[in-house]
């Protein structure tokens, strides 16, 4: 099992949501001070501002909303997240939508 996340340097994380029309694609911007998340979701052709905590062993919740073509649909995501990797349940008004990635190089990364 890889270690929780501890550096206060941004990550950016390649994401993949899955949803009943299929697979969306995006980018999650995470830095974290003191167990403190804050950052951005990339995601539906949005980015949007993401914050909430980490604890010592990775598990996480993070609070923001997601905008898509239809609607905003506030949401609550918790699961783990390491240096590497991350996986997460985003949970909606009426949905939840699984979230799994892994750490973007930043050679990869476009400005």
């Amino acid at each position: 099992m890889h270690q929780p996340i501890r550096r206060t340097k941004p990550i950016v994380y390649r994401i993949t949501m899955a949803t009943p029309i299929g697979a969306r694609h995006g980018k999650l911007r995470l830095q974290r001070e003191e167990g403190q998340l804050c950052g951005t979701l990339e995601l539906l052709s949005h980015i949007e501002p993401v914050s909430g905590w980490v604890d010592a062993q990775g598990q996480c919740t993070l609070r923001g909303q997601l905008v898509t073509l239809m609607q905003t649909i506030p949401y609550t995501a918790t699961g783990h997240i390491t240096d590497t990797a991350v996986e997460l349940s985003l949970r909606g008004d009426r949905h939840v939508f699984p979230i799994t990635g892994d750490v973007l190089a930043e050679s990869e990364e476009q400005p």
